[in-house]
């Protein structure tokens, strides 16, 4: 397992946010805690899985990054968008949590370009075996995703069927284009697997 990347000083941390338009992602952690090791765990996983870059900054021995951003805990994750704080998670936080931030940071594409966030929503029933299929396939690729239950939303199913003409499910909305049923390959291939 590759750990992340580690900021060790301001320099570090200024060109990381000066040279990006996209979303940074920095998760502040000490290796003198054990909630920490636990987050760096989740996120080293979930980085692997999603190609999203994570930024590491060990406040035991780099101190002046977590002071710019008013972290005063660890674990501390953060997003970072041209210079300004989005988003800050405190504490320890399950995969889930975590995963949610995530969406919104750029993904690396196997050359090392930066590709664009993923937007996914999987439309289900409560009944669908394929349905469970595709969420936990996404789930254990680390990509974000929202699910809408059409059996329990009229008004989403509707719309749906209008969009793609099709009442099957699942349907899986990604970025705009949908994949119909648990077409695995193809979800990879949008997702860029």
């Amino acid at each position: 397992m590759t750990s992340l990347k580690i900021l060790k000083s301001v320099e570090e941390y200024n060109a990381l946010i000066e040279g990006s338009q996209n979303t940074a992602v920095l998760a502040f952690l000490s290796k003198n805690s054990t909630r920490s090791m636990e987050a760096e765990l989740i996120l080293t996983r979930l980085a692997e899985q999603s190609g999203t870059p994570i930024w590491g900054v060990n406040i035991s021995e780099t101190r002046e990054i977590h002071p710019l951003l008013a972290v005063n805990q660890v674990p501390t994750v953060v997003t970072i968008r041209n210079g300004a704080l989005i988003k800050k998670v405190v504490g320890l936080q399950n995969e889930g949590t975590y995963r949610k931030l995530l969406g919104h940071a750029p993904r690396l594409r196997e050359d090392g370009t930066e590709a664009a966030p993923l937007r996914v929503t999987v439309y289900t029933t409560r009944t669908c075996p394929h349905c469970t299929t595709v969420k936990n396939h996404l789930k254990r690729k680390g990509v974000p995703f929202k699910e809408v239950d059409v059996s329990r939303d009229a008004q989403a199913a509707s719309k749906l069927q209008r969009r793609t003409g099709q009442t099957g499910v699942p349907q899986t909305d990604i970025n705009g284009t949908f994949v119909l049923g648990a077409n695995i390959p193809q979800i990879n291939k949008l997702i860029g697997i």
